[in-house]
């Protein structure tokens, strides 16, 4: 493993709060004996106005194109929101001792702004290349009919 990534709370005192103390210790297990840098930033999660157009646009958008083409399963809005995180945010993590590769899906709610605008991109593309269906920039007008 060459670099954690793990996230946290600064209180008012300055202490810091790690979200999963436990992980982390085994995770640095690994640079026992090892000199390693340390990075403190400010984690700028997605914004409101991302999400509201994840939410409200693109979810919506590919679930009626989705129950159009006969997919029952995508009455569910949590399992439209799985099947475009499946299709356009898998994380793939490897062992670098057995080199297997392990995939999960990624939680959009953990992308930074930037993070989430190239989401945005893969998820237009990938609508646009797989599905046929053209998913408006936000901001951009929409008619939809129901």
């Amino acid at each position: 493993m060459s670099k954690l990534v793990y996230f946290g709370t600064v209180d008012g005192e300055g202490a810091l709060t790690l979200t999963n103390y436990k992980a982390f210790r085994v995770d640095l297990n690994d640079f026992k004996g090892k000199e390693v840098r340390i990075t403190v930033e400010r984690k700028s999660k997605r914004s409101n106005p991302q999400n509201s157009y994840f939410h409200g646009v693109i979810i919506p958008i590919v679930k009626a194109h989705l129950i159009d083409l006969g997919w029952k399963d995508a009455k569910s809005t949590e399992w439209v929101k799985n099947y475009i995180k499946y299709n356009c945010l898998i994380i793939e993590t490897e062992n670098e001792d057995t080199g297997e590769v392990v995939k999960t899906l990624g939680e959009t709610s953990s992308l930074t702004k930037p993070e989430f605008m190239e989401f945005v991109a893969d998820v237009q593309q990938w609508a646009i290349e797989k599905l046929g269906l053209q998913i408006p920039d936000p901001g951009q007008a929409l008619e939809m009919e129901f």
